[in-house]
């Protein structure tokens, strides 16, 4: 089944999430999002530093030809050294207020994400961190005119909520070996022990703000109007469809690279000092600088195979590259492949092969929100002639081919409350086992079934009548089905 991307959803929470993708990536030239203040930051940044640079230079000249006055000219000359300071002061103010201006946005943004994924105890943070994949997944249209633009509007949320589970699962696992996230995981436990709770916490504030910082700005080069040049093919809008050569593909890399660690650090850069003390002063600016250079590695490391944190960043931008492609070619049956070409990808020495397994043990090989089509695990004789939907809602499946999902259905009819399911190999109809319980089945009764649970049912659609998968997207389209990721006691399937 597929939707309208246009169709309205009314749930509270796609609506804070789509307004939360707007604010960093819109599609409205009047809203003003980090994305849209990139473009205008690479179009004017040369000459607004230029202009200051003239700025200091007229003051400075002005204090020299002070320094050489004599009485008739003094008065004059200070006056003119008064105004040039001032256009001095006013030119850099205005520079800096925009670059905190952008600093706060990014920050309120990498904020409320963390609170859309992170809960109290391990459990709520998969819990959260499930359906925020899911949602995104269920909202990003499969096909239509609107399919690639959405993709990619949602794809850094995406990578970036991968990201903060696979760090968590690497720290769990030993596996981090980066001096400074180690150095801020053990300040944040000895916080953990004082009796009152702290605002900062150097886990949160130190490693999780900038890693967001740096997935989510991680595309933001392919605003620079060199990459742009790149993209666009018809001078309008950028069009990732297009197929580079090696050589077009590496030169855009590069541009892409290099204007998003310019904008990270130059950009948005640090915050601004609020006090008067100033070891307060130089030991936050150091953290501050701390803070950059970390999430400025991750960016620069990413592209690179080997063990370091930039596959915090790379590794799930593979993956949610295949999930959410942003391309014209789109098979939505195909996204359980993520799974090959990362393994293939590995053994090709592309990326680090204990990373994508420690990330295929949290992902699983179906993502979050796919519809699946399994078989009921019944004791009747009905149950190997019928097939039910469910859809992934759950991350840490107990092995990657085996998907934690509920179940959208009973007896061919949907329902807004069903099952939290582990659907075994041989019960799902992606896999070949599955389907050969099947074949046996009169093909009029299989029309029957599929007749029942699709209203806009076209035999010719679906091969040999024995869907591998169901596309939710209408299904989740209606307000009243959305809560797919509520509590419920897991059944085996």
């Amino acid at each position: 089944m597929t939707t309208d991307p246009k169709t309205p959803v009314a749930n509270s929470y796609s609506k804070n999430l789509s307004k939360l993708i707007s604010s960093l990536l819109s599609g409205s030239r009047f809203q003003l999002s980090v994305y849209g203040m990139a473009a205008r930051f690479f179009s004017r940044d040369e000459q607004d530093t230029a202009h200051i640079a003239l700025l200091h230079q007229a003051f400075e000249q002005s204090q020299a030809q002070l320094a050489q006055a004599n009485r008739k000219t003094e008065a004059a000359l200070i006056a003119d050294a008064q105004k040039k300071r001032q256009q001095l002061f006013d030119a850099e103010y205005q520079y800096e207020q925009l670059q905190q201006q952008r600093y706060s946005q990014l920050y309120l943004i990498c904020q409320q994400l963390l609170e859309l994924t992170e809960g109290q105890h391990r459990q709520e943070t998969i819990l959260r961190s499930s359906r925020l994949l899911g949602t995104l997944q269920l909202l990003a249209p499969s096909e239509g005119d609107l399919m690639a633009a959405m993709q990619q509007k949602y794809k850094p949320f995406y990578k970036a909520v991968l990201s903060l589970r696979l760090l968590d699962h690497l720290l769990e696992q030993n596996l981090i070996t980066n001096s400074y996230i180690l150095k801020k995981v053990a300040q944040r436990q000895e916080m953990l022990m004082l009796p009152d709770q702290q605002a900062y916490c150097p886990f949160r504030d130190d490693v999780q703000i900038p890693l967001l910082m740096a997935v989510l700005l991680q595309d933001v080069g392919h605003y620079h109007p060199d990459a742009m040049r790149l993209l666009q093919a018809d001078g309008s809008q950028p069009n990732y469809r297009l197929q580079f050569n090696s050589a077009e593909r590496q030169t855009f890399l590069d541009i892409s690279l290099q204007a998003s660690v310019r904008f990270l650090l130059k950009g948005i850069g640090m915050p601004a000092y609020r006090g008067n003390s100033r070891s307060e002063r130089a030991e936050f600016q150091q953290n501050e600088q701390e803070k950059m250079a970390f999430a400025a590695t991750v960016l620069r490391t990413a592209g690179a195979p080997g063990s370091g944190v930039g596959n915090l960043l790379r590794i799930p931008q593979v993956y949610a590259s295949a999930v959410l492609p942003g391309r014209a070619r789109f098979v939505y049956e195909a996204l359980p492949k993520v799974a090959l070409i990362l393994k293939n990808g590995a053994r090709a020495g592309q990326y680090d092969e204990r990373m994508v397994d420690q990330l295929l043990t949290i992902t699983g090989i179906f993502p979050q929100g796919y519809g699946i089509v399994y078989l009921p695990k019944e004791k009747t004789a009905a149950s190997t002639e019928r097939y039910e939907f469910a859809i992934v809602n759950s991350l840490y499946p107990p092995s990657p081919e085996t998907p934690l999902c509920r179940s959208v259905t009973r007896n061919l009819r949907y329902r807004t409350s069903g099952q939290n399911l582990a659907v075994s190999v041989e019960h799902n109809l992606y896999f070949k086992p599955a389907r050969q319980k099947l074949a046996v089945i009169p093909e009029a009764r299989l029309q029957e079934i599929l007749s029942k649970l699709s209203s806009n049912f076209e035999p010719a659609q679906l091969r040999h009548f024995l869907p591998r998968c169901w596309h939710p997207d209408e299904f989740f389209a209606d307000p009243k089905q959305q809560n797919l990721w509520n509590r419920n006691e897991l059944q085996q399937n």
